[in-house]
């Protein structure tokens, strides 16, 4: 009871903070509207498909993208927070050490939510079908990934202590994270090499899965199988961001 009242008041906290800048939000909302408006309509021509077919297949790995590069970079507000301090401060009160990490994920994963509403709302236009079951199950996994990439996100800006050093170490990480899962191009049409190398990246699942989803399979096996892995790696990396902030504020 104490861990989910401390969880919420450090999200209403965290939301109040990010409400001051929304430019930031605005900003991160930005790339994942270009690829709907301006990359969705090329596979309508590339890999001909029809426009309903095309943003089926198409948006879901976009919404699995906006989980993994939108809260991987959570961090970085993190270390300013350490800079000036109010990390320190948080010694002094009996908040739970675990609130201090699931606060935030909370707080990002709302705004990931809402992002993900718009696009939504933006796509359909486009011709996206749209169905409640398989839409609400997308969004239960890209809440799991997101809480994954926002931990270790929040793990390595308490690690590194540096905005530049975190913003280098998440591109590094996403570029392969992305070009492997088959959220752009899916990985069927790669060579059998790269997609050896898919399967060793948790992404991959998520976007499968939440394709078989939007193609209307919602007893596929492919959403538990994501959901076991991506939750495998959540798991670790959940430990360790609590670890890291219990020996920041202990």
């Amino acid at each position: 009871m104490r861990l989910g009242y401390d969880t919420w008041v450090i999200m209403v906290q965290s939301l109040r903070i990010s409400s001051r800048q929304r430019l930031w939000a605005i900003l991160g909302l930005a790339q994942p509207l270009y690829f709907v408006v301006l990359f969705g309509p090329l596979w309508e021509r590339s890999l001909r498909m029809s426009s309903k077919e095309s943003y089926a297949t198409f948006l879901p790995g976009i919404f699995i993208e906006v989980a993994v590069f939108g809260t991987l970079f959570a961090g970085i507000g993190l270390v300013s927070e350490a800079r000036a301090g109010l990390i320190e401060r948080m010694r002094v009160t009996p908040v739970s050490r675990s609130a201090l990490l699931l606060g935030r994920c909370g707080r990002d994963i709302l705004m990931l939510l809402m992002q993900a509403l718009i696009l939504v709302v933006v796509a359909i236009p486009f011709g996206l079908p749209v169905r409640v079951v398989p839409l609400a199950l997308t969004f239960l996994l890209m809440c799991t990934v997101a809480f994954v990439a926002t931990s270790l996100s929040y793990a390595l800006a308490l690690t590194v202590e540096s905005e530049t050093t975190l913003a280098s170490l998440a591109n590094i990480v996403n570029v392969p994270l992305m070009l492997l899962s088959g959220i752009l191009i899916p990985i069927a049409f790669a060579p059998d090499w790269l997609q050896t190398l898919a399967r060793a990246n948790p992404v991959y699942y998520a976007v499968e899965a939440a394709r078989g989803l939007f193609g209307g399979d919602i007893t596929t096996t492919a959403l538990l199988r994501a959901l076991v892995i991506v939750l495998g790696v959540g798991a670790i990396g959940g430990f360790w961001a609590i670890r890291r902030f219990s020996r920041a504020v202990s």
